[in-house]
């Protein structure tokens, strides 16, 4: 099931930010960006690039299946909008920190990630799975204005700390969605012979 393959995407994130770090003993969590991983100073920087697009194509498939499972529209519009993200996942990779576009690819990934759950989570919630719906809609929702007050205000004292806020919410997004999902399949009935 397409469906699945969003814990193979997150899985697939995950692990390359901790192998990366542990090969990368000078990075600061506190000081530095998931994406300095990728660049020249970097051991291994092809590993975190790597990564990203191979997450990235999962993600996609992940997209795809909820585009498949879809019937409204707006669920089908989510699902475009996470096929975006996984585009700019795939672009963060290609354009590693120090490039021009590479600040551009990776807001627009969780922008588009924030905006696609959101709309899901809606979507989800007018189908009747309101609990499921309000976990992925709400921190989706609410995520890009609190960062940008923490930003204005405060600031954050990394990107690292930023990227990894954000992730943590579309983990939650992710997982709220696939339990939708694989709670609407059909069980096969249990007739006795």
């Amino acid at each position: 099931m397409k469906i699945l393959a969003g814990i193979v995407s997150l899985s697939i994130a995950l692990m390359t930010i901790a192998l990366c770090w542990a090969l990368n003993p000078w990075f600061d969590f506190w000081k530095d960006a998931f994406s300095d991983f990728g660049v020249e100073k970097a051991r291994f920087p092809w590993l975190y690039n790597g990564g990203l697009i191979l997450s990235s194509i999962f993600l996609m498939l992940y997209s795809i299946g909820i585009y498949e499972a879809s019937s409204h529209k707006l669920e089908a519009l989510s699902s475009g909008l996470l096929i975006t993200a996984s585009i700019f996942l795939a672009l963060i990779g290609l354009f590693p920190g120090g490039t021009e576009p590479h600040n551009f690819v990776s807001t627009w990934f969780f922008l588009q990630s924030f905006f696609g759950f959101s709309v899901l989570g809606i979507v989800i919630s007018l189908k009747g799975d309101k609990i499921r719906g309000l976990l992925i809609s709400i921190p989706s929702a609410l995520s890009p204005i609190v960062a940008l007050a923490i930003d204005l205000t405060s600031g954050w004292p990394s990107a690292a700390v930023a990227e990894a806020s954000g992730i943590s919410v579309l983990a939650l997004s992710l997982f709220s969605s696939i339990s939708h999902y694989l709670g609407r399949r059909k069980r096969p009935s249990s007739e006795a012979p």
